[in-house]
């Protein structure tokens, strides 16, 4: 069995050609998920024993990488938790001897992520801004961002514990949209980080946020390309979204037009198109899309069918926030001690428009 093994996998530990052992990438799309080796390799192994017969290794390492074996037809298919990472050489040990070496090959020179759009897109920004969003073009290699993004103020210092440092970072399903958070410690106002560093952010002064071009994606290739962001730190915000001040614009029956909302501030990106929603006269969701526009400042909706005459209610979840964190039902940097300040529990805002 091993004579047979190492005299098929010779000629791959020279040419580094998997295919002349039978073993495979796997691929979904671009990445590299997966090993197929096929299962005369392990043909005396029960299915339950084929994690401790086999290891796939990072080249020149003795760790194992995680992941988990299954059989399918007549071949094992190995499947590593992290997709195998381009232009790195991967082992594959039978019994704790090496059989077969298989290298994933390096994306084309030109075919790099990019950093699509950076939000809030304004550029005056609150002193007590909370959130900020960087939107790639696909996945992005996770627990990066305090190395590759930073906060320079006035084009000179580089400002230390900006960024709440969150493991695991806020990363949307598909590690597109990351969330980072300004340290709501130094942000509300007495607490002792506040008291300490102060706030991160200081009215009147001008401030860089810095994305590295080395930033590699899930596949290892990397921005390529700085990105900055220049804004202004405006006056602190404190009121809370008013939606009785929208204004609403309806589209007309028959038609697939947009609903188009102005909201008269610029409101949190994320949370504006999972917060609103649209429902018509026999209570039902109108399915469709929101996008926001204007520098977040307005919503638009373009519904899945044609809308039909009738009222309908734009209905708004109260954890909608604006770019300092102030929801509908409460300010985010709030004097919990006063008595005098009450504070809203009621789920929904709604506006009712017609079409007609």
């Amino acid at each position: 069995m091993y004579s047979l093994i190492f005299f098929v996998s010779w000629p791959l530990l020279e040419c580094q050609q998997p295919q002349e052992t039978g073993i495979k990438i796997r691929w979904h799309g671009n990445r590299a998920t997966g090993i197929s080796i096929p299962q005369q390799f392990v043909r005396d192994a029960s299915d339950d024993s084929l994690d401790q017969l086999l290891a796939v290794r990072l080249a020149n390492k003795e760790t194992a990488i995680l992941g988990h074996y299954r059989v399918a037809s007549d071949e094992v298919i190995f499947e590593p938790l992290i997709p195998f990472t381009r232009g790195l050489n991967y082992t594959i040990w039978l019994r704790s001897k090496q059989v077969s070496k298989v290298s994933i090959p390096d994306l084309a020179p030109g075919d790099k992520p990019s950093l699509l759009a950076i939000y809030p897109s304004q550029d005056s920004l609150p002193d007590n801004l909370l959130k900020i969003y960087l939107h790639f073009s696909r996945p992005m290699r996770e627990g990066q961002s305090q190395k590759y993004v930073s906060l320079l103020k006035n084009n000179a210092d580089t400002l230390p514990s900006v960024f709440l440092d969150l493991q695991p970072e806020l990363w949307n399903a598909d590690r597109t949209l990351l969330t980072l958070w300004l340290d709501p410690g130094r942000i509300k106002r007495d607490l002792q980080p506040n008291k300490l560093l102060g706030s991160p952010l200081q009215t009147g002064l001008h401030y860089q946020l810095v994305v590295s071009a080395a930033w590699p994606d899930e596949q290892g290739a990397s921005l390529g390309k700085v990105t900055t962001k220049t804004f202004l730190a405006s006056q602190r915000d404190s009121l809370l979204p008013n939606p009785s001040l929208w204004s609403i614009h309806q589209p007309q029956s028959g038609s697939l037009q947009h609903l188009e909302v102005a909201f008269g501030e610029a409101l949190d990106y994320s949370l504006l198109t999972e917060t609103l929603h649209i429902i018509n006269e026999a209570g039902k969701p109108v399915s469709g899309k929101w996008q926001p526009g204007n520098e977040e400042k307005q919503g638009w909706f373009k519904p899945d069918e044609i809308w039909k005459a009738g009222r309908y209610r734009l209905q708004i979840e109260s954890r909608l926030e604006d770019l300092a964190g102030n929801n509908l039902n409460r300010p985010f940097d709030r004097d919990i001690t006063r008595k005098d300040l009450t504070v809203k529990t009621q789920p929904y805002v709604t506006r009712f428009f017609t079409i007609r």
